[in-house]
Protein backbone atom coordinates (compact mmCIF):
# COMPACT_ATOMS: atom_id res chain seq x y z
CA UNK A 1 0.00 0.00 0.00
CA UNK A 2 2.77 2.43 0.86
CA UNK A 3 4.50 1.51 -2.32
CA UNK A 4 1.28 1.90 -4.71
CA UNK A 5 0.80 5.46 -2.56
CA UNK A 6 4.62 6.74 -3.29
CA UNK A 7 3.86 5.79 -6.99
CA UNK A 8 0.79 7.73 -7.20
CA UNK A 9 2.53 11.08 -5.68
CA UNK A 10 5.48 11.13 -7.70
CA UNK A 11 3.06 10.49 -10.80
CA UNK A 12 0.94 13.62 -9.24
CA UNK A 13 4.25 15.28 -9.03
CA UNK A 14 5.44 14.98 -11.79
CA UNK A 15 2.18 16.35 -13.77
CA UNK A 16 2.44 19.40 -11.80
CA UNK A 17 5.71 20.12 -12.92
CA UNK A 18 4.48 18.97 -16.27
CA UNK A 19 2.19 21.57 -16.18
CA UNK A 20 4.26 24.55 -14.95
CA UNK A 21 6.50 24.12 -17.34
CA UNK A 22 3.86 23.85 -20.20
CA UNK A 23 2.60 27.04 -18.46
CA UNK A 24 5.77 29.08 -18.64
CA UNK A 25 6.82 28.25 -22.05
CA UNK A 26 5.49 30.66 -23.85
CA UNK A 27 6.80 33.32 -20.98
CA UNK A 28 10.23 31.98 -21.76
CA UNK A 29 10.05 31.94 -25.20
CA UNK A 30 8.71 35.58 -25.60
CA UNK A 31 11.45 37.01 -23.33
CA UNK A 32 14.05 34.99 -25.35
CA UNK A 33 12.68 37.02 -28.27
CA UNK A 34 12.76 40.15 -27.13
CA UNK A 35 16.75 40.59 -28.29
CA UNK A 36 17.50 44.34 -27.60
CA UNK A 37 16.74 46.75 -29.84
CA UNK A 38 20.47 48.22 -31.15
CA UNK A 39 20.18 52.15 -31.59
CA UNK A 40 23.13 54.10 -32.75
CA UNK A 41 23.31 58.20 -32.62
CA UNK A 42 25.23 61.02 -33.58
CA UNK A 43 26.45 63.03 -30.25
CA UNK A 44 24.01 65.17 -30.94
CA UNK A 45 22.08 66.84 -28.24
CA UNK A 46 18.59 66.84 -30.24
CA UNK A 47 18.59 62.85 -31.19
CA UNK A 48 20.12 61.94 -28.24
CA UNK A 49 17.15 62.77 -25.80
CA UNK A 50 15.02 62.24 -28.92
CA UNK A 51 16.64 58.68 -29.01
CA UNK A 52 16.43 58.46 -25.01
CA UNK A 53 12.59 59.38 -25.22
CA UNK A 54 11.50 56.44 -27.57
CA UNK A 55 13.93 54.05 -25.72
CA UNK A 56 12.23 54.65 -22.25
CA UNK A 57 8.92 53.69 -23.86
CA UNK A 58 10.15 51.08 -25.42
CA UNK A 59 11.30 49.84 -22.84
CA UNK A 60 8.26 50.32 -20.64
CA UNK A 61 6.57 48.49 -22.71
CA UNK A 62 8.99 45.27 -22.60
CA UNK A 63 11.46 45.77 -25.52
CA UNK A 64 15.05 46.69 -24.12
CA UNK A 65 17.77 48.47 -26.35
CA UNK A 66 20.88 49.08 -26.60
CA UNK A 67 22.73 52.14 -27.49
CA UNK A 68 26.02 53.24 -28.76
CA UNK A 69 27.57 56.80 -29.66
CA UNK A 70 29.14 57.03 -33.04
CA UNK A 71 30.17 59.93 -35.74
CA UNK A 72 27.70 60.45 -38.34
CA UNK A 73 29.74 57.69 -40.76
CA UNK A 74 29.75 55.08 -38.74
CA UNK A 75 26.36 55.24 -37.79
CA UNK A 76 25.78 54.23 -41.10
CA UNK A 77 28.48 51.67 -41.44
CA UNK A 78 26.88 49.73 -38.67
CA UNK A 79 23.38 49.84 -40.15
CA UNK A 80 25.51 48.27 -43.75
CA UNK A 81 27.62 45.92 -40.97
CA UNK A 82 24.72 43.99 -39.55
CA UNK A 83 25.74 45.92 -36.14
CA UNK A 84 22.94 48.74 -35.52
CA UNK A 85 19.50 48.32 -36.07
CA UNK A 86 17.59 51.66 -35.80
CA UNK A 87 19.18 55.43 -36.05
CA UNK A 88 16.30 58.06 -35.49
CA UNK A 89 19.11 60.82 -36.66
CA UNK A 90 19.42 60.99 -40.54
CA UNK A 91 18.84 64.25 -41.57
CA UNK A 92 17.80 64.78 -45.10
CA UNK A 93 19.05 66.20 -47.67
CA UNK A 94 22.04 66.71 -45.72
CA UNK A 95 22.88 62.97 -45.32
CA UNK A 96 21.84 61.83 -48.29
CA UNK A 97 25.00 61.36 -49.65
CA UNK A 98 25.69 59.10 -46.49
CA UNK A 99 22.17 57.27 -46.64
CA UNK A 100 21.46 56.69 -50.20
CA UNK A 101 24.17 54.44 -50.85
CA UNK A 102 22.47 51.84 -48.08
CA UNK A 103 19.12 52.62 -49.78
CA UNK A 104 20.47 51.97 -53.52
CA UNK A 105 22.12 48.71 -51.84
CA UNK A 106 18.66 47.43 -50.14
CA UNK A 107 20.93 47.22 -46.65
CA UNK A 108 18.50 49.84 -45.17
CA UNK A 109 15.07 51.00 -44.95
CA UNK A 110 13.91 55.03 -45.07
CA UNK A 111 11.29 54.14 -42.76
CA UNK A 112 9.46 57.18 -41.47
CA UNK A 113 9.87 60.84 -40.53
CA UNK A 114 10.63 61.70 -37.07
CA UNK A 115 11.02 65.17 -37.22
CA UNK A 116 9.58 67.45 -39.81
CA UNK A 117 9.95 71.47 -40.46
CA UNK A 118 13.75 71.67 -39.53
CA UNK A 119 16.05 74.59 -40.87
CA UNK A 120 19.79 74.25 -41.59
CA UNK A 121 22.49 76.16 -43.29
CA UNK A 122 24.37 78.98 -42.82
CA UNK A 123 23.37 81.10 -40.14
CA UNK A 124 24.08 84.78 -39.05
CA UNK A 125 23.51 86.89 -35.83
CA UNK A 126 20.51 89.34 -36.24
CA UNK A 127 22.60 92.46 -36.17
CA UNK A 128 24.78 91.17 -39.36
CA UNK A 129 21.61 90.09 -40.82
CA UNK A 130 20.53 93.93 -40.45
CA UNK A 131 23.21 95.40 -42.22
CA UNK A 132 22.76 93.73 -45.41
CA UNK A 133 24.21 90.23 -45.11
CA UNK A 134 21.27 88.22 -46.36
CA UNK A 135 22.76 85.11 -48.62
CA UNK A 136 26.18 83.56 -49.77
CA UNK A 137 26.56 86.46 -52.22
CA UNK A 138 26.12 89.08 -49.54
CA UNK A 139 28.86 86.88 -47.34
CA UNK A 140 31.56 86.33 -50.19
CA UNK A 141 31.68 90.30 -50.93
CA UNK A 142 32.29 91.00 -47.28
CA UNK A 143 34.76 88.43 -46.37
CA UNK A 144 37.38 90.65 -44.70
CA UNK A 145 34.20 91.56 -41.92
CA UNK A 146 34.17 87.46 -41.26
CA UNK A 147 38.00 86.79 -41.69
CA UNK A 148 36.85 84.22 -44.15
CA UNK A 149 36.03 81.72 -41.82
CA UNK A 150 32.87 79.68 -41.42
CA UNK A 151 32.61 77.63 -38.50
CA UNK A 152 31.16 74.82 -37.87
CA UNK A 153 30.35 71.40 -35.80
CA UNK A 154 32.86 68.25 -36.37
CA UNK A 155 34.48 67.22 -39.01
CA UNK A 156 32.30 64.14 -39.89
CA UNK A 157 29.15 65.77 -40.11
CA UNK A 158 27.33 66.48 -43.20
CA UNK A 159 27.27 69.79 -43.31
CA UNK A 160 30.81 70.19 -42.49
CA UNK A 161 32.03 68.47 -45.28
CA UNK A 162 29.19 70.75 -47.75
CA UNK A 163 30.98 73.87 -46.37
CA UNK A 164 34.31 72.30 -46.78
CA UNK A 165 33.38 71.12 -50.75
CA UNK A 166 32.57 74.53 -51.14
CA UNK A 167 35.75 75.72 -50.06
CA UNK A 168 37.50 73.40 -52.50
CA UNK A 169 35.21 73.67 -55.40
CA UNK A 170 35.31 77.76 -55.10
CA UNK A 171 31.60 77.21 -55.12
CA UNK A 172 30.45 81.01 -55.47
CA UNK A 173 33.53 82.58 -55.04
CA UNK A 174 34.40 80.58 -51.50
CA UNK A 175 37.68 79.25 -52.75
CA UNK A 176 39.76 81.50 -50.10
CA UNK A 177 37.36 80.95 -46.95
CA UNK A 178 38.10 77.94 -44.51
CA UNK A 179 36.04 76.11 -42.83
CA UNK A 180 36.78 75.98 -38.67
CA UNK A 181 35.08 72.77 -37.36
CA UNK A 182 34.72 71.93 -33.95
CA UNK A 183 32.39 69.92 -30.91
CA UNK A 184 28.55 72.06 -31.08
CA UNK A 185 29.65 73.50 -28.11
CA UNK A 186 33.07 74.81 -29.20
CA UNK A 187 30.91 76.40 -32.09
CA UNK A 188 28.65 77.93 -30.07
CA UNK A 189 31.21 79.21 -27.54
CA UNK A 190 32.36 81.05 -30.28
CA UNK A 191 29.10 82.36 -31.17
CA UNK A 192 28.75 83.38 -27.69
CA UNK A 193 31.94 85.57 -27.97
CA UNK A 194 31.45 86.92 -31.11
CA UNK A 195 28.09 88.02 -30.06
CA UNK A 196 28.97 89.32 -27.02
CA UNK A 197 30.97 92.12 -29.29
CA UNK A 198 28.87 92.43 -32.03
CA UNK A 199 31.46 91.06 -34.17
CA UNK A 200 30.63 89.69 -37.52
CA UNK A 201 30.26 85.44 -37.65
CA UNK A 202 29.19 82.68 -39.96
CA UNK A 203 28.10 79.60 -38.48
CA UNK A 204 26.09 76.13 -38.86
CA UNK A 205 22.91 76.66 -37.60
CA UNK A 206 19.68 74.65 -37.39
CA UNK A 207 16.33 74.44 -35.47
CA UNK A 208 15.00 73.00 -33.61
CA UNK A 209 17.85 73.91 -30.98
CA UNK A 210 18.61 76.04 -28.30
CA UNK A 211 20.68 78.12 -30.31
CA UNK A 212 17.58 79.77 -31.72
CA UNK A 213 16.05 80.36 -28.18
CA UNK A 214 19.67 81.66 -26.55
CA UNK A 215 20.49 83.84 -29.38
CA UNK A 216 19.06 86.02 -31.90
CA UNK A 217 20.50 84.30 -35.06
CA UNK A 218 18.69 84.75 -39.12
CA UNK A 219 19.68 81.85 -41.43
CA UNK A 220 21.01 82.89 -44.93
CA UNK A 221 18.87 82.42 -48.19
CA UNK A 222 19.00 79.44 -49.72
CA UNK A 223 22.19 79.37 -52.58
CA UNK A 224 21.24 78.17 -56.11
CA UNK A 225 22.07 74.50 -55.73
CA UNK A 226 20.91 74.13 -52.06
CA UNK A 227 24.34 73.20 -50.19
CA UNK A 228 24.88 75.73 -48.09
CA UNK A 229 22.02 77.67 -46.34
CA UNK A 230 18.25 77.95 -46.27
CA UNK A 231 17.59 73.89 -46.25
CA UNK A 232 14.69 72.57 -45.46
CA UNK A 233 14.79 69.84 -43.61
CA UNK A 234 13.17 66.16 -42.48
CA UNK A 235 15.21 63.38 -39.77
CA UNK A 236 14.24 60.54 -40.78
CA UNK A 237 14.03 57.18 -38.91
CA UNK A 238 16.97 54.33 -40.54
CA UNK A 239 16.23 51.05 -39.83
CA UNK A 240 17.78 48.27 -41.19
CA UNK A 241 16.73 46.22 -44.03
CA UNK A 242 14.25 43.30 -42.77
CA UNK A 243 14.37 44.67 -39.29
CA UNK A 244 10.99 45.90 -39.13
CA UNK A 245 9.28 42.59 -40.23
CA UNK A 246 10.72 40.46 -37.45
CA UNK A 247 9.96 43.19 -34.56
CA UNK A 248 6.53 44.23 -35.85
CA UNK A 249 5.52 45.74 -32.17
CA UNK A 250 8.39 48.12 -31.78
CA UNK A 251 8.29 48.88 -35.91
CA UNK A 252 4.76 50.48 -35.21
CA UNK A 253 6.05 52.64 -32.59
CA UNK A 254 9.18 53.89 -34.43
CA UNK A 255 6.48 54.41 -37.53
CA UNK A 256 4.34 56.79 -35.34
CA UNK A 257 7.37 58.50 -33.65
CA UNK A 258 6.70 61.85 -35.32
CA UNK A 259 8.18 64.63 -33.02
CA UNK A 260 6.91 68.59 -32.84
CA UNK A 261 9.61 70.98 -33.25
CA UNK A 262 8.74 72.28 -30.06
CA UNK A 263 9.18 69.39 -28.37
CA UNK A 264 12.61 68.80 -29.36
CA UNK A 265 13.43 72.23 -28.96
CA UNK A 266 12.43 71.95 -25.27
CA UNK A 267 14.34 68.72 -24.96
CA UNK A 268 17.59 70.71 -26.20
CA UNK A 269 17.09 73.24 -23.96
CA UNK A 270 17.35 71.43 -20.77
CA UNK A 271 19.38 68.44 -21.71
CA UNK A 272 22.05 70.95 -23.28
CA UNK A 273 21.96 74.47 -21.83
CA UNK A 274 20.26 73.37 -18.83
CA UNK A 275 22.21 70.76 -18.12
CA UNK A 276 20.17 67.95 -17.25
CA UNK A 277 20.55 64.66 -17.21
CA UNK A 278 19.29 62.85 -20.60
CA UNK A 279 17.42 60.22 -18.14
CA UNK A 280 16.04 63.09 -16.42
CA UNK A 281 14.62 65.08 -19.51
CA UNK A 282 13.08 61.93 -21.34
CA UNK A 283 11.39 60.86 -18.28
CA UNK A 284 9.84 63.99 -17.02
CA UNK A 285 8.84 64.89 -20.55
CA UNK A 286 7.31 61.54 -21.07
CA UNK A 287 5.17 62.08 -17.70
CA UNK A 288 4.05 65.72 -18.88
CA UNK A 289 2.82 64.73 -22.33
CA UNK A 290 1.01 61.45 -22.12
CA UNK A 291 -1.11 61.95 -24.44
CA UNK A 292 1.20 62.23 -26.93
CA UNK A 293 2.97 59.28 -25.91
CA UNK A 294 -0.01 57.87 -26.30
CA UNK A 295 -0.81 58.84 -30.25
CA UNK A 296 3.03 57.15 -30.48
CA UNK A 297 1.93 53.93 -29.09
CA UNK A 298 -1.37 53.54 -30.57
CA UNK A 299 -1.96 49.65 -31.31
CA UNK A 300 1.30 48.62 -30.34
CA UNK A 301 1.55 46.06 -27.44
CA UNK A 302 3.63 45.00 -24.95
CA UNK A 303 5.18 40.98 -25.55
CA UNK A 304 1.83 39.44 -23.71
CA UNK A 305 -0.02 41.15 -25.57
CA UNK A 306 -1.15 43.81 -22.86
CA UNK A 307 -1.64 47.51 -25.13
CA UNK A 308 1.65 49.68 -24.90
CA UNK A 309 -0.53 52.62 -23.48
CA UNK A 310 -1.18 50.46 -20.07
CA UNK A 311 2.26 49.47 -19.58
CA UNK A 312 4.04 53.27 -20.38
CA UNK A 313 1.25 54.63 -17.76
CA UNK A 314 1.74 52.10 -15.58
CA UNK A 315 5.78 52.38 -15.86
CA UNK A 316 5.79 56.10 -15.35
CA UNK A 317 3.40 56.52 -12.53
CA UNK A 318 5.70 55.50 -9.96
Amino acid sequence: MIHHNNRRLRAALITIIVAAVTALAPLGASAQQQAPIRFAIQTWPGVTVKTEVARQILDAMGYPSTLQELSPQFVYQGIRTGDVDVSLGAWMPAHKDMVQPLLDDGVAVKYAANLEGAVQGLAVPSYVYEQGIHSVEDLVANGDAFNHKIYAIGSGAAMTRAFQDAVKDDYMGLGDWSVVPSSVAGMLAQVKRKTGRKEAIVFHGWKPHWMDIAYDIRFLEADPEGRLAGMKTTVYTIVATGWPGDHAQPARFLRQFNVPTDAQSLWIDRYNRQDQPVDEVATTWIRENMDLVGQWVDGVRTPDGTPGIEAVRAHFSD
